[in-house]
């Protein structure tokens, strides 16, 4: 059962109204979002409009579904999920060093990724609203992305975070 599902108590009519007012809102915004990040233009931390299976596409580029997807993701994944991101660090960007920050709890887990010894990107692993992180790496120039690791229907597919990361770095 997705969010909306839930939201509106199984009311289908609710639930289909919901959808077309949320694809109305943000639809537009994300066409904005599809060109490649600039790092010198600083924090992107946007999620494509995905409001239901429906409207995923099918080769897995959007990270939101109603049901589990095929593909790996965090919680098909043999371990918590910070393990499941820094596997996808460690494999497809071996090439930065990075640094996991401080946690809060288990609730905001940053890491920050090297080239040499210039900080790259910042990606943020997070539960909550603060923007604190991103507004300074705005300032600093530094591209950031947030994944999101407790909403449902958000399953950060591999895909998903390696393409997003790939955007932010200015590698696609």
């Amino acid at each position: 059962m997705g969010f909306l599902s839930k939201l509106f108590g199984g009311d289908k009519e609710a639930e289909k109204t919901a959808k077309d007012i949320l694809n109305g809102l943000f639809g537009a915004q994300n066409n904005k979002e599809d060109a490649p990040a600039k790092p010198a233009e600083g924090a992107d931390d946007s999620e494509p409009d995905a409001t239901s299976s429906q409207t995923a596409k099918a080769d897995g580029e959007y990270s939101f579904y109603d049901n589990v997807p095929d593909e790996e993701n965090q919680y098909n994944f043999n371990g918590p999920f910070t393990a499941y991101f820094e596997n996808i660090f460690n494999n497809d960007f071996s090439e930065y060093r990075y640094e996991k920050g401080n946690a809060d709890s288990m609730k905001r887990v940053p890491y920050t990724f090297y080239s040499g010894g210039q900080k790259v990107l910042v990606v943020e692993l997070y539960a909550g609203e603060s923007k604190k992180l991103k507004k300074e790496c705005a300032k600093a120039n530094v591209p950031y992305l947030r994944f999101y690791h407790d909403h449902d229907g958000w399953w950060n597919t591999r895909k998903y975070v390696v393409e997003r990361m790939r955007k932010a770095l200015g590698r696609l």
